[in-house]
């Protein structure tokens, strides 16, 4: 049986007061900041043997479209199913043209409804034909972990035709009447048998089909099970994980973003090196990429200085700046912490130590070259630099134009501070760094 799956994104996420649908609101910050909708993707595409994905998306022709574009964005080009959808007559499946196992599948978009069910009805109607397991989700689970699919795709093939995931209930529920501050407690539920649900649910297609036929608007369920289980169906549970958390509330969404900051650390160490001559705005771009990055500053001045003020002679600063600030990257990338590098770099033994850096640590290397084509706007910005380090002393005008410059062979930017803003700078490398 192949395996299809409905990932419903119709919600309009009023609770988070995002302003837009929920899908759509972005998850972390920086380069690893991407919409809901597309970690949920990700995160589903790993489900072994998953031939199909119908994205069920808000209704309206503005946020479906915003979808679309979200999805081919950040997934590449939308693959439709070559099948065509409607019932498998009972689960049985078409072998002729079925994917190959290593085939990614296909990807499609449809518009919801004004229910939940009615969304699910949605994306189980543009299910293909030789679909004959059918998991329904919600993208607001979008870091659900792959294991989670796997163990509700096992317990259909082994024959239980409705499968949830759920966590055993910590605390204790009381069932209460009446309205308003004051309610009154009816019973106290016993909690080793309680469970709260999760997604993705799995089902027998023709198990689900049944029960939308039988259980559309009697009762407003909350889930595709419950209404396998007013149709006089059976549903097993296996367990869950408190990543598939659903991301409802301002709360949630932080605690899904230091998610996303945790695993990026771990994937792949970020290294980003700065270089310019004096006077072009390195470090008050490296200050504001490192705020938007969360970012370790390594500032050659402030090195230098500290080496000048522990005794080492004035003619031995420059090399031995460069080598404790290479450490120091080096510290911070080997507990996967974004490094922004901030020095001249003038020569190419300094740009060879930074990229043999990278290699070495396995960090994603940006090397971003600065300079300011208004020589009246760069030469005013040299003359009024007041130095913020303590015996710093600033190099002159004459100084800066006395160094030999080489634009950086390779450098994934080029930026021209005359030209450019700081806070475009600053999006601009933001946008290299993924």
């Amino acid at each position: 049986m192949n395996v299809g799956l409905v990932l419903v994104a119709a919600g309009q996420g009023t609770r988070l007061g995002a302003g837009m649908p929920k899908a759509l609101v972005p998850v972390g910050s920086g380069p690893t900041a991407r919409p809901l909708l597309v970690h949920a993707v990700e995160r589903v595409r790993a489900t072994a043997g998953l031939r199909h994905v119908v994205v069920v998306a808000p209704p309206d022709d503005a946020a479906l479209q915003q979808v679309r574009d979200v999805l081919q964005e950040h997934d590449g080009p939308l693959r439709a199913s070559s099948h065509p959808p409607g019932s498998s007559g009972g689960g049985s499946v078409a072998a002729a043209g079925s994917p190959e196992p290593d085939e990614a599948p296909t990807l499609d978009v449809v518009p919801g409804g004004a229910e939940r069910v009615d969304s699910v009805a949605a994306g189980l109607a543009a299910l293909p034909a030789d679909v004959g397991i059918i998991l329904v989700h919600d993208a607001a689970r979008a870091f659900t972990p792959p294991e989670v699919f796997e163990r509700v795709v096992h317990a259909v093939r082994s024959g239980h035709p409705a499968v949830v995931p759920a966590l055993p209930v910590t605390d204790t529920v009381k069932q209460v009447v009446g309205a308003g501050d004051v309610e009154r407690v009816t019973a106290t539920p016993d909690r080793a048998g309680l469970r709260a649900v999760q997604t993705p649910q799995g089902f027998l297609r023709e198990t689900l089909e049944r029960a939308h036929a039988q259980g559309r608007g009697e009762v407003r369920h909350t889930d595709d099970a419950g209404m396998v289980e007013a149709a006089g169906g059976h549903v097993a549970v296996v367990p869950g994980d408190p990543r598939a958390l659903k991301v409802t509330t301002p709360g949630d969404l932080e605690l899904a973003a230091r998610w996303v900051a945790d695993d990026h650390a771990e994937a792949e160490p970020l290294l980003v090196v700065l270089a310019g001559l004096p006077g072009v705005g390195k470090t008050t771009l490296a200050r504001a990429v490192c705020r938007r990055l969360a970012a370790a500053h390594v500032r050659v001045d402030t090195v230098e200085q500290a080496l000048v003020r522990g005794g080492t002679p004035s003619s031995e600063v420059g090399p031995q700046g460069y080598a404790v600030a290479l450490a120091l990257a080096a510290d911070q990338v080997a507990v996967r912490r974004p490094v922004v590098a901030d020095m001249v770099n003038a020569v190419p033994e300094a740009r060879a130590a930074w990229e043999s850096l990278a290699v070495d640590v396995g960090a994603r290397l940006v090397r971003v070259e600065l300079r300011c084509s208004d020589a009246s706007a760069h030469r005013s910005r040299v003359q009024g630099r007041v130095a913020d380090i303590d015996g710093h002393q600033v190099p002159t005008w004459e100084e800066v134009r006395s160094q030999d410059w080489s634009s950086w062979a390779g450098a994934e930017l080029t930026i021209d501070t005359a030209t450019t803003t700081v806070e475009d700078a600053t999006a601009l490398i933001e946008e290299a760094c993924r």
